[in-house]
């Protein structure tokens, strides 16, 4: 796999994702060489939410590789949650991958998780949320 391939398949499954409403353009996807690049960008669920998407990618052992990443969903402008991997909580069990959580930006630790794994957390957030 190359690093286009996986822009393409990245894109065109958020694109097809039923809980998207659409990208913010421009939606990044810079290759640094055939296997290496940069993914950013945001992307629009409805209810005043959103997910910030920051990724850099290795392909070259034939699939994806996140070496640095950042995932920050946001409802009604207040924090949600954010995964990342900043190396900034070397207490943290599971550094350096860690999970903030709320407007109070509580930390807690958390495994590298892939994009369909927020996606899905972000379903079922909308979902609880929806009934209030």
């Amino acid at each position: 796999m190359n690093i286009d391939d996986y822009f393409a398949s990245l894109e065109r499954g958020l694109r097809q994702n039923v809980l998207v409403s659409h990208l913010q353009e421009p939606f990044v996807c810079l290759a640094s060489d055939d296997f290496n690049g940069l993914v950013r960008g945001r992307v629009f669920f409805w209810a005043e939410s959103f997910l910030d998407l920051y990724e850099v990618v290795s392909t070259e052992l034939g699939y994806p590789v996140r070496i640095s990443y950042a995932y920050t969903y946001l409802y009604d402008g207040n924090l949600v949650f954010r995964y990342d991997n900043a190396p900034h909580h070397p207490e943290i069990v599971t550094f350096p991958h860690h999970k903030h959580i709320g407007p109070q930006d509580r930390l807690a630790p958390s495994d590298q998780p892939s994009l369909s794994q927020v996606l899905v957390e972000v379903a079922a957030w909308l979902e609880a949320h929806s009934a209030r």
